[in-house]
């Protein structure tokens, strides 16, 4: 392995969403946007509606609640793009033997440490980053805006009007469903509301926007999706491919790649996410992409 291949191992192995002093933008080398990806984390208080087992950023418990500086947002999005675009971040020594190619950007992502739709400055923020990348892609290239969200909250009339914002220009919704029965979502979601609602949600907003469906495959202290969990997580795919085919963007099959805050929580084989990838294409004409 060569110094370029662990540098980008290394890269995607850590996502810390430090950088310099910003508390709200940070970059990460992403496997799946397919290079750079610029995080706005609206929540370094943790807030958030699951509490997943492989959760990498840590409990709410402890952290005080922490306002979106709508301000400070957009003037440390303006700030790295403007530093990205001088050719600095291409020689930063965070990244300095990462491939050229792998430093390319590709999205700015409503990503952090809990759930961004949970923030009532939501729907402004949307409307920063859009008017951002109407501004910077003309210098810059085309660049994508995504939400990576639980789903939890994408049928509030308040987060819909963000996202008509969000995703007016090839924007996409990068949502989790990481089950099939209410028994393991309870298990890897921890959450108080029902995978019913979830799939409801999803089912809801395909009509509108594109959706890339993200489900992270784990063993959960010693327990693993068994075969009956794979099938009524395709069932649920399949009810919300059904709502618009078109839609559908891809399916990406993960597993644990960093550190989670439960213990006890392991990375499954790919062997495994290759063969749920299988059962998946066998049943509905959809890319699935395995990392």
């Amino acid at each position: 392995m060569n110094e370029q291949e662990k540098a980008l191992i290394k890269a995607w192995s850590s996502h810390p969403r430090e950088w310099k002093n910003n508390t709200w933008v940070y970059p990460v080398i992403s496997r799946r946007a397919g290079g750079l990806s610029v995080g706005v984390n609206l929540n370094p208080d943790h807030h958030c509606s699951f509490s997943c087992a492989y959760c990498q950023s840590g409990p709410q418990e402890g952290h005080k609640r922490i306002p979106v500086d709508i301000e400070a947002v957009d003037n440390e999005l303006r700030s790295f793009l403007d530093f990205y675009e001088s050719g600095e971040f291409a020689r930063c020594e965070t990244f300095a033997n990462v491939p050229a190619e792998k430093k390319i950007l590709k999205d700015i992502c409503l990503s952090g440490d809990g759930e961004s739709t949970l923030v009532k400055e939501f729907p402004e923020i949307c409307r920063r980053m859009r008017d951002i990348q109407k501004e910077y892609a003309p210098k810059l290239g085309n660049f994508k805006l995504r939400l990576i969200t639980n789903a939890s909250h994408l049928n509030n009339p308040t987060v819909e009007q963000g996202l008509a914002q969000l995703l007016e220009s090839d924007g996409e919704i990068w949502a989790k469903l990481d089950a099939g029965t209410e028994e393991w979502f309870k298990k890897i979601n921890r959450s108080p509301l029902h995978l019913d609602k979830i799939v409801d949600n999803l089912t809801h907003t395909i009509k509108r926007y594109p959706i890339c469906i993200q489900t992270m495959l784990c063993d959960v202290q010693g327990e693993v999706p068994s075969d009956n969990e794979i099938t009524r997580y395709i069932e649920n795919l399949a009810a919300i491919y059904s709502a618009n085919p078109s839609h559908l963007v891809e399916i990406q099959l993960y597993t644990v790649i960093r550190d989670t805050l439960l213990k006890g929580v392991e990375p499954l084989t790919k062997e495994f996410l290759e063969s749920t990838k299988i059962k998946i294409t066998d049943a509905l004409p959809v890319k699935v992409r395995c990392f």
